[in-house]
């Protein structure tokens, strides 16, 4: 008669964070996929939860609300800003706004961002981590590259490189919002050409320019 095989702590609780991790990129594949055939009004954990064969409270273990499940959703598929010093400022800008115009104009983005807005007037963390994880994260790759530019004489040394994204920013999500376009790649280059050739600048003393967040 055969010995019973056992497995020991560490094997149980390295299978255990395997399951675990399965379990969470299946969530967070089923809520994109839903988001994109429901639309965020229309989609609920319930049936995030039955079509990703889990069960509510494994979502909840995680994500405190549907906002929180979508934020997480979208931000992973979102790309990272390039930062790579190719010894050309302009062409590092141009992959800068290209990949913000990307972001910006996403489908998705454009589906969830103005009911995460709305969520997050009542739900604080949720805005917390909506400006830190959407916005500022990029928004400091973003700087490094600008900053850059100043160093190398591309930007004067004056010129308010947050004042600069915070306007690319607003002129993206316009049209992705209200025409529901992004950004061609032609319409990218023409928005850095203006902003080397006359960028905002910063008043003396003024620190806006170096934005604080993480």
């Amino acid at each position: 008669m055969g010995q019973k095989r056992t497995l020991s702590p560490v094997s149980d609780e390295q299978g255990q964070r395997r399951r675990d991790l399965e379990a969470r990129e299946r969530i967070l594949s089923t809520t994109l996929r839903m988001l994109g055939t429901l639309g965020y009004s229309r989609l609920s954990i319930g049936g995030i939860a039955q079509e990703a064969a889990v069960g509510k409270a494994t979502i909840y273990r995680s994500w405190a609300n549907k906002a929180a499940l979508v934020l997480d959703a979208v931000r992973v598929q979102l790309p990272e800003v390039p930062v790579a010093d190719i010894g050309d400022s302009k062409e590092e800008i141009v992959a800068v706004a290209e990949t913000l115009a990307e972001i910006y104009g996403s489908p998705k983005v454009r589906l969830v961002l103005p009911a995460l807005v709305s969520d997050a007037a009542a739900d604080p963390e949720l805005g917390r981590r909506l400006v830190e994880e959407l916005i500022e994260q990029r928004k400091k790759q973003s700087v490094e590259v600008l900053d850059r530019a100043v160093e190398r004489g591309a930007l004067p040394q004056d010129a308010d490189v947050s004042t600069v994204l915070d306007m690319w920013a607003g002129l993206m999500l316009f049209r992705s919002l209200f025409y529901g376009v992004s950004l061609d790649k032609e319409s990218v280059r023409s928005l850095v050409s203006a902003t080397l050739a006359s960028p905002p600048r910063t008043a003396p003393g003024d620190e806006r320019a170096r934005p604080t967040g993480p």
